[in-house]
């Protein structure tokens, strides 16, 4: 059990997209790195700090690497500085620019990792989400664990039958086995889909009914009141960054 178990799963995603919508709209470079340290200070708390720090350097990282690259082998005029080596405000730039979104994706791993994915859909559906909706988000969030269950049980399938898919296989090797994993894996996903089809159709889905949950998740009146805070702050935020493009546009003028 994560320890986001004891929150209505509603709390932390709104202070997730708090966070994100800080990130972006507060002031460069304080926000973000404010958002990334609270961010990974909330994973950490969740014992879940590991995984969003590796989800957000694979991310945020290359981003950096590429950004400082390019600066170094375009740069925006002759005399900016000597090609490939990056000039100070380039770089400046790329950090920002990988900053913010290293902020987003720790403050979005958060939900991703820590809460189950049916417990967020059970929460949203009980503050009127639809059904289909729900559905759509469900089938979303576990659609890549779920290939990648189904790519190893493929792959082990494929080595009992002898296929050489090992490490020791090489590049060519892989390249050669690579067909003979996917076209199981595709039929595999197709033939899952129809079956989940089926399961509905059998159930009576109807995507206009209103649902009711066999294990209702309370919404106590104290997170209520914080998620009504916490967009609250989101919008002075917004409101300040507006006023903020306002007062420069009328002393442009």
């Amino acid at each position: 059990m994560s320890a986001l178990d004891r929150w209505n799963p509603l709390t932390p995603l709104a202070a997730s997209l708090a966070l994100v919508i800080v990130a972006f709209v507060g002031p460069q470079p304080w926000a973000p790195a404010l958002v990334l340290a609270i961010a990974l200070a909330m994973a950490f708390a969740s014992r879940i700090g590991g995984k969003v720090t590796a989800l957000t350097l694979l991310v945020a990282l290359p981003t950096f690497v590429l950004l400082v690259l390019l600066d170094a082998a375009f740069p925006s005029t002759p005399s900016a500085h000597t090609r490939w080596i990056p000039s100070m405000p380039g770089t400046m730039d790329a950090l920002a620019i990988a900053l913010r979104l290293g902020a987003a994706i720790a403050a979005l791993g958060v939900i991703v990792v820590g809460i189950a994915p049916r417990r967020l859909t059970r929460a949203l559906a009980a503050r009127g989400l639809p059904a289909w909706a729900a559905y759509l988000v469900i089938a979303s969030l576990e659609a890549v664990p779920d290939a990648r269950r189904s790519a190893s049980d493929v792959l082990d399938a494929q080595r009992c039958r002898g296929v050489a898919v090992g490490k020791g296989t090489g590049v060519r090797g892989r390249f050669r086995a690579l067909p003979l994993l996917a076209g199981p894996l595709i039929v595999g996903l197709v033939t899952e889909s129809e079956e989940r089809a089926l399961a509905l159709d059998a159930r009576a889905f109807d995507p206009r009914a209103k649902r009711t949950s066999l294990a209702p998740i309370e919404d106590p009146a104290g997170e209520i009141r914080a998620r009504r805070v916490i967009w609250l702050a989101v919008l002075a935020a917004i409101a300040w960054r507006l006023w903020e493009f306002a007062h420069a546009l009328i002393i442009a003028a």
